[in-house]
């Protein structure tokens, strides 16, 4: 993969712009649950940028991101009224910041690991196939 990074902000851009469109749909019950939505899509604009321009700790706020994102999920999804767009899009979200984690940093270890392999498990070649 040779662009993991441009792939990977793409996928938290798009997890962004899933967070403006649930702005719309969301039902805030107080004003710190709004305050606290828009500081996390912030992060996730700076987390675009920051994986865009290929630092390598923005892995941290990328996980910080994922673990927001499956404690929103289980409160959005035990309250009854939430939208179903709502519950959709926080999946989508997941699932892409995922990916993006994926992208980043799982992928190229199981490469390395797999090339690391090739040269131990090389397959014997025969060189003279006559008896």
């Amino acid at each position: 993969m040779k662009n993991k990074y441009s792939l990977s902000s793409k996928l938290i851009l798009i997890t962004f712009l899933i967070g403006i469109v649930n702005l719309f749909f969301y039902d805030y019950e107080s004003t710190q649950e709004f305050v606290v939505l828009i500081f996390i899509l912030i992060m996730r604009y700076v987390l675009f940028i920051l994986i865009k321009r290929r630092f390598e700790w923005s892995k941290y706020l990328l996980v910080f991101i994922i673990l927001r994102g499956i404690h929103r999920l289980f409160v959005v999804f035990s309250n009854v009224d939430a939208s179903q767009v709502t519950k959709i899009n926080l999946i989508l979200q997941l699932v892409m910041s995922v990916m993006a984690f994926a992208v980043l940093f799982i992928f190229p270890k199981i490469k390395e690991w797999m090339n690391d392999r090739r040269k131990y498990f090389s397959p014997n070649t025969v060189t003279n196939p006559q008896h």
